[in-house]
């Protein structure tokens, strides 16, 4: 029997880890001037670090394999050569990307100069020979002009430091057969995302869009409705009738400084830093973070994708974004925004070398940091098509900026539920009123959510009065459908997580944000926060944990160690220790043991086969004082199986 073990480390190891001495890494520019395809099955190897040359197919049915702790840089389209194509990896239908990464070996995508990775400057090349055969100086005198900010210490100068970049390479898109609600008709009595009047068949020859009635559509950037020129546009297809459909898998993956235009210049052509489309519940995607990425952190259209374990940081459009029918359930979501850069509101680098405003807004016309959560129906808008677009997100954690300070929108048809999470600063939740005529109603559900919003009158964003279903508002917010409860927060509580979440709205001096303080911000519990204790009886899909508290993190900092905030240098110092598993035999089946850091801590055991697809064990979770001791009664001794331990 193989077994699955993780050993605790130090904030020194992981620094050591960030720039520690790794031997000099062999540079592959993947792409060629006439071909941008994988379409064989390949692999990336850790020995290496890979140059995204342009836009990247991976098509023909290929898999990409991605080593753990590979690194993977992105260019700006001026670096490729094509004015439409940024360094972008683009999987294909049929095609699988596995980027199979760990808690102390994370795959890391990022631009073609950030030092903050293992190995540190070793894997940051000279120069490099772009597919168009020009060669670009990277390090020291002559370098390109477009690389001449490259300081991505916490502490660099305003406008040039690791808080201040985005939109410096494009992003990862995953295309898949799901059903789409998206370029197809509304005749659909079956709900199964296919026009009735069509034949349920795939078209996959270049030009049918509307693929016989079964709902596509393009990734933005790449429709050719949208003037895009980039080479091989057509394999980005995405939607089908396989709602089972896997495109691979994205574990312990960090994209950062994302985001370039992709395709025809126009607005809203910004590449999110993960974009799933049509992927199907066979997909797995859990422990991904994306940091400042140009525009949303995650988005999704179509498909049932399903997620755990999401870090969206300091991304400048929305948090996580959806429409074209995505139905699906995700556990364990962060959404930390960031803020702006404008006086009354700059955000100070505090115990930093150089404590400035970070300068992460560049002009006017940026977004802004937008909503946490944005999720819409079917395309067009309003046009009652089906499958509809459902979300249920459980246990989350959502810290909006200082600035527009939208939290949850919810509109055109959409069905969306939240349950026993966390929103704090943001100043509206709202449901969006369809057009008239449409026989589909947009519905926003939520249990157990805690509220704080320093700067509306008695901290106080939304509440539930004495009867049911009735709404008592300090800001103006439309049309909700209560399940059960939203929870205000009083002055002398104003905070659920460990590092107060809000901002002076009369304050004369800029307030830090914890985001952009030197081991300031920790987005665990508060140990006094009600949220710890507090969990509505919800209905769990199957395979989902029932936390027992509000929030997507109680005493484990799941982004410790391996994410982007935690090269930055932002998260506090000590976390949970992770457990160090032994494994025994009792009466025939595995008996799984660890030491307990408490009794109050909870922990999740789960299990796998193939080290890919992990099922958790004990939906509740289990607690010792001082040694957590479990028996899996569901397998027998002689099963090939790996076991995970964590605390949530």
């Amino acid at each position: 029997m193989k077994t699955s073990l993780q050993k605790s480390i130090c904030a020194a190891a992981a620094a050591l880890a960030l720039y520690g001495g790794q031997a000099q890494a062999d540079f592959i520019t993947v792409g060629t001037a006439t071909d941008n395809r994988i379409q064989t099955d390949t692999r990336w190897t850790r020995d290496n670090v890979y140059i995204l040359g342009r836009v990247m197919f991976v098509t023909n049915g290929a898999t990409l394999t991605i080593e753990p702790g590979t690194i993977v840089r992105g260019l700006p389209s001026s670096l490729t050569g094509f004015a439409e194509e940024p360094g972008t990896l683009v999987v294909s239908r049929g095609g699988k990307l596995i980027a199979n990464g760990t808690v102390d070996a994370p795959i890391i995508f990022t631009t073609i100069d950030d030092p903050n990775v293992p190995g540190g400057l070793n894997t940051v090349p000279d120069s490099f020979t772009n597919v168009l055969g020009v060669n670009i100086q990277v390090k020291g005198e002559g370098r390109a002009p477009e690389l001449n900010l490259n300081n991505y210490t916490p502490g660099g100068p305003e406008g040039d430091n690791g808080f201040s970049k985005s939109g410096d390479w494009g992003g990862i898109i995953m295309c898949g057969r799901g059903h789409v609600s998206a370029n197809t008709g509304n005749l659909d009595a079956n709900a199964d995302g296919i026009w009735d009047l069509h034949a349920a068949s795939l078209a996959e020859s270049a030009g049918q869009f509307q693929n016989q009635g079964v709902g596509t559509d393009f990734p933005e950037g790449l429709a050719s409705g949208s003037g895009s020129q980039v080479l091989n546009a057509n394999l980005a297809l995405y939607g089908g009738t396989d709602d089972n459909d896997s495109s691979g898998v994205l574990r312990y993956v960090v994209n950062r400084y994302g985001g370039f235009v992709l395709g025809a210049a126009a607005v809203g052509n910004e590449i999110n830093g993960v974009t799933m489309c049509g992927l199907g519940s066979g997909t797995v995607v859990e422990h991904v973070e994306v940091y400042q990425n140009k525009d949303d952190g995650f988005e999704w259209f179509g498909g049932t994708a399903n997620t755990r374990f999401l870090f969206s940081s300091a991304n400048q459009d929305d948090s996580f974004d959806g429409d074209e029918g995505f139905r699906g359930n995700h556990q364990f979501w962060t959404a930390i925004q960031g803020t702006i850069n404008t006086t009354p509101d700059a955000s100070l680098r505090a115990g930093f070398a150089v404590n400035q405003p970070i300068g992460q807004v560049e002009t006017a016309s940026d977004y802004r940091y937008d909503k946490l959560l944005e999720w819409d129906g079917g395309e067009p808008n309003n046009g009652d098509r089906l499958p509809r677009t459902n979300l249920k997100v459980f246990n989350f954690t959502f810290l909006a900026g200082n600035a527009k300070k939208e939290g949850l929108s919810i509109v055109l048809e959409a069905l969306v539920g939240v349950h026993n999470g966390i929103i704090e600063n943001a100043s509206s939740i709202s449901r969006g009123s369809e057009s008239a005529g449409g026989i589909f109603t947009t519905l926003l559900t939520w249990s157990n959510v805690f509220t704080y919003n320093s700067v509306t009158t008695g901290g106080v964003i939304v509440k539930q009065d004495a009867t049911p279903g009735n709404l008592v508002s300090t800001v103006a917010m439309v049309d909700y459908d209560i399940v059960d409860q939203i929870t205000p927060l009083t002055p002398t509580n104003v905070s659920q997580i460990a590092s107060p979440w809000s901002f002076s709205a009369t304050a004369t001096v800029p307030v830090p944000s914890p985001i952009y303080t030197k081991n300031g911000l920790d987005p665990r519990l508060a140990p006094a926060a009600p949220a710890r204790t507090s969990a509505y009886a919800v209905d769990l899909p199957a395979g989902m944990v029932n936390a027992g508290f509000a929030g997507s993190m109680r005493d484990n900092n799941q982004m410790f160690g391996w994410t982007s905030l935690h090269a930055m240098e932002v998260l506090v110092e000590d976390n949970l220790a992770r457990p160090v598993v032994t494994l025994g035999e009792d009466e025939g089946n595995p008996s799984i043991s660890f030491p307990s850091a408490g009794a109050d801590i909870k922990y999740v055991i789960e299990k796998s086969t193939d080290g890919i697809n992990w099922t958790v064990v004990t939906e509740t979770p289990v607690s010792d004082a001082t040694t957590v001791s479990f028996t899996d009664v569901t397998t027998e001794i002689d099963e090939r199986v790996l076991y995970r331990a964590y605390g949530l």
